[in-house]
């Protein structure tokens, strides 16, 4: 199935379709309407002193930029005002609550950096990074994670002759941060990159605080405590994110899921509602609804698009491409977008990256499994023509998906898009 709107023409416009990481630029909008360019994060701590030490307080906010050197930099501030003691640490973990994943998120897409659960404690993406080499083939592949403190795997993945007819990988999430590979790698394979999201934040996130304390120089031995709306003592410190532009144009150039499930579930918390998937879809259909959308029949589960619950129009995309345009809030996204050729997940998308397409393209890709999807603008002698052109239920034969694997061919639906945005192109002046 094909959809497409341009300014011009459109086909099976208000099917609802799989939008996947489409949808972020449903997020973008809901977002920086509701937040404004300028909102930022703020990561607080709060300390109270005592004859035993001092007690800490950590008020995480879901920040998805936030990393361990700006929780080592908060707990510095705390030492040079009350010094090394600590008689106790607290964390308030209450930002976001109920499920950390999405209703329909495919379960085997788990244990990949891709779909760290989107928590209150958000640090470093929630994501450890591996590699995975062969060994000699009948032996046990060598396996490396870059912090093995943080995640435990057990590695049965046996290397096999280049021969071997076929060979996967199968990767099993357990509970703590424990996981187990399986299946086969070929003894002629190139190292094979991993990313593990982590499962247990709580247990992630209490090393990394143990390392921050430990870090700064604070002396503490006793257990890290989670509760929820904890409230501040008197002695305050922040931390502050980046402005929202800066985030959202993170979140569409790269894609990234965290960050778009964090902003998503943060729109319902401004509006002092749970931090939920649940609730934050309700905030963004009212809000698109107040925009002039309609949004009666869509489906919105998540904030990244990782959800195949999600089921949105391309017209009512094109609409939200239309916005950008005739908003002055909003038309700063445009510019935010991945450009054919040059950035982000267009970078090395095949049908951009030549003329006249190449740097002409501004633009979201959505891909999952059957799924391939575009949503933007063309670009040519200062005008803008939006549009969106949505594949769902892509498949191909064994000698298809070879061919394109081998980069013997384009992929037909990217053969497919090429030609119509070249169209499209054609028709601007």
């Amino acid at each position: 199935m094909i959809s497409y709107v341009s300014p011009d023409s459109s086909q099976h416009a208000d099917i609802l379709l799989t939008p996947a990481s489409t949808l972020k630029v449903v997020t973008a909008t809901a977002a920086l309407k509701q937040l404004g360019k300028d909102y930022r994060y703020t990561t607080s701590l709060s300390i109270k002193p005592s004859e035993q030490g001092m007690h800490i307080r950590l008020h995480m906010r879901g920040d998805p930029s936030f990393t361990s050197q700006d929780l080592v930099a908060l707990l510095n501030k705390a030492k040079a005002q009350l010094g090394s003691k600590v008689a106790s640490v607290q964390v308030d973990d209450g930002e976001f609550t109920g499920h950390s994943r999405s209703q329909g998120q495919v379960w085997n897409d788990i244990g990949i950096c891709f779909a760290a659960p989107a928590s209150s404690l958000n640090i470093d993406n929630n994501c450890v990074n591996g590699n995975l080499k062969p060994g000699k083939a009948g032996q046990l592949s060598r396996l490396h994670v870059s912090d093995s403190g943080l995640i435990n795997i057990d590695n049965q993945i046996v290397t096999v002759s280049p021969s071997h007819p076929r060979c996967e990988q199968n990767l099993l999430v357990g509970e703590n941060n424990q996981y187990s590979l399986e299946g086969c790698i070929k003894a002629d394979r190139s190292m094979m990159p991993l990313r593990f999201s982590i499962n247990d934040e709580h247990r992630y996130f209490s090393t990394k605080l143990k390392r921050g304390l430990a870090r700064a120089g604070l002396s503490y031995k006793g257990s890290i405590a989670y509760q929820q709306q904890l409230s501040l003592y008197p002695e305050r410190f922040s931390h502050q994110s980046a402005p929202l532009l800066d985030l959202l144009e993170y979140m569409l150039v790269e894609s990234d899921n965290l960050t778009a499930d964090s902003i998503f579930k943060t729109l319902a918390r401004e509006q002092q509602r749970a931090g939920t998937y649940q609730q934050a879809s309700e905030i963004v259909v009212e809000q698109l609804s107040d925009m002039g959308l309609d949004l009666s029949r869509a489906q919105i589960r998540d904030g990244s698009g990782l959800s195949r619950e999600n089921l949105i129009s391309a017209n009512l995309l094109y609409q939200i491409m239309q916005l950008w345009q005739s908003d002055p809030q909003l038309k700063a996204l445009v510019d935010r977008l991945p450009l054919a050729g040059e950035t982000g997940t267009l970078k090395y998308r095949r049908s951009v990256t030549r003329a006249p397409l190449k740097k002409q393209i501004r633009a979201k890709s959505g891909y999952v499994n059957g799924v391939i999807n575009l949503v933007g603008f063309i670009e040519k002698g200062g005008q803008l023509r939006p549009f969106v052109l949505m594949a769902n239920g892509v498949s191909l034969n064994e000698a298809e998906a070879t061919a394109v694997r081998k980069r013997q061919t384009l992929h037909p639906v990217l053969r497919y898009e090429k030609e119509w945005l070249e169209q499209q192109w054609q028709m601007l002046n």
